[in-house]
C-alpha cells in the first residue's frame, strides 16, 4: 500500500510542477490542426536575461491524475494519451525585431505535436498488447520526448533558430507537416 501511496504521490507531484493550468485555461493553446500561432499569444514579458523570441511547450500526460497500483499498473490506462501545449505566460515574442520568426516558433510548436503523435501511436501499440504498467509508458514517453529535443535542437542549428533564409525555414516546414501527416490517425481533438 506505501508503494501505490508512493506512485501516486510522485506522479501527482510531477504533475503539479509540470503544468500551471489545465489545457484549456487562459495560459494554454493545445496544439490544433487550422490555428497557428500569433503574435498575442506570446504573453510573457521578456526579461534583460531572455534572449530572442521563445515558444514555451510541454508535452503532458493525460488524465494528468493517473493512479498506479503497487504493480505498476495504470488504472484505466486505455484513456492515457499526451497532448502538446503551448504556454503563452512563458513564451515571449517581440513583433517590432522579431515578426520573421514567428513562422519558426510555430513550426517549433508543430515538432512538439509531432512528437506527441509519436508517442500516442506508441501507447497505442501499448495498449493493444494490453501493457497496463505505467513503467513501459513512461519508458517510451521519456525515450520519445529526448528524441524531440535532438529533432529541436537539429531545427533550430539548420535554420539558425528562424534567422536563416526563408528557404531553409520552408524546407524544415515542407519536412515537419508531411511528417505530421504521416502520423495523422494519431491527432487528437482538443481535450
Amino acid at each position: 500500500m506505501r508503494l501505490v501511496f508512493l506512485l501516486v504521490l510522485i506522479f501527482s507531484t510531477q504533475a503539479c510542477f509540470s503544468q500551471d493550468k489545465t489545457v484549456n485555461s487562459e495560459n494554454v493553446l493545445q496544439w490544433q490542426e487550422d490555428y497557428k500561432l500569433r503574435v498575442e499569444d506570446f504573453q510573457k514579458a521578456r526579461d534583460d536575461s531572455d534572449s530572442y523570441s521563445f515558444t514555451a511547450y510541454k508535452i503532458e500526460f493525460y488524465p494528468s491524475e493517473v493512479i498506479v497500483d503497487r504493480n505498476d499498473y495504470i488504472q484505466g490506462y486505455k484513456h492515457l494519451t499526451v497532448v502538446a501545449e503551448f504556454h503563452m505566460n512563458q513564451s515571449h515574442f517581440h513583433p517590432d525585431y522579431e515578426s520573421d520568426l514567428l513562422e519558426y516558433e510555430q513550426l517549433t510548436f508543430d515538432i512538439a505535436e509531432l512528437y506527441a503523435r509519436k508517442i500516442r501511436q506508441k501507447f497505442d501499440e501499448l495498449k493493444i498488447s494490453k501493457e497496463k504498467r505505467f513503467s513501459a509508458y513512461q519508458y517510451e514517453y521519456n525515450f520519445l520526448l529526448r528524441a524531440c529535443k535532438e529533432y529541436q535542437s537539429e531545427f533550430r542549428k539548420a535554420t539558425n533558430s528562424g534567422w536563416e533564409s526563408k528557404a531553409a525555414l520552408d524546407k524544415w516546414r515542407v519536412k515537419i507537416y508531411e511528417e505530421l501527416e504521416k502520423l495523422q490517425q494519431y491527432s487528437i481533438k482538443p481535450l
